[in-house]
């Protein structure tokens, strides 16, 4: 029960940040692609990390609104089972 009310809140975050979402995966490939051919920029690095960052505040502070309504712990684990699947290159640090 409270995996499936995560999963539609983390789904709903997903889809209204699509844009956020691409935006960092779009910075973070083409900062790696830059390093490989050997002209790494630190403003392309600065660039996705901060569109990451955004992304994990967000995902971050949902997360502390669904542990708060689903009380605890086990809202805690289900919230986080539920970014693994779904997101985990976006899982933010606890």
């Amino acid at each position: 029960m409270l995996e499936s009310r995560a999963a539609g809140m983390i789904r709903e975050y997903l889809r209204s940040q699509a844009t956020n979402l691409e935006r960092a995966e779009r910075l973070g490939e083409r900062a790696e692609r830059l390093e490989k051919a050997g002209i790494p920029s630190e403003s392309a690095r600065n660039r996705a990390e901060r569109a990451r960052t955004e992304v994990m505040a967000g995902l971050a502070a949902l997360r502390g609104r669904f542990v708060e309504a689903a009380g605890g712990r086990e809202g805690a684990r289900a919230f986080d089972r539920v970014v693994d699947l779904l997101c985990p290159t976006f899982k933010p640090l606890y």
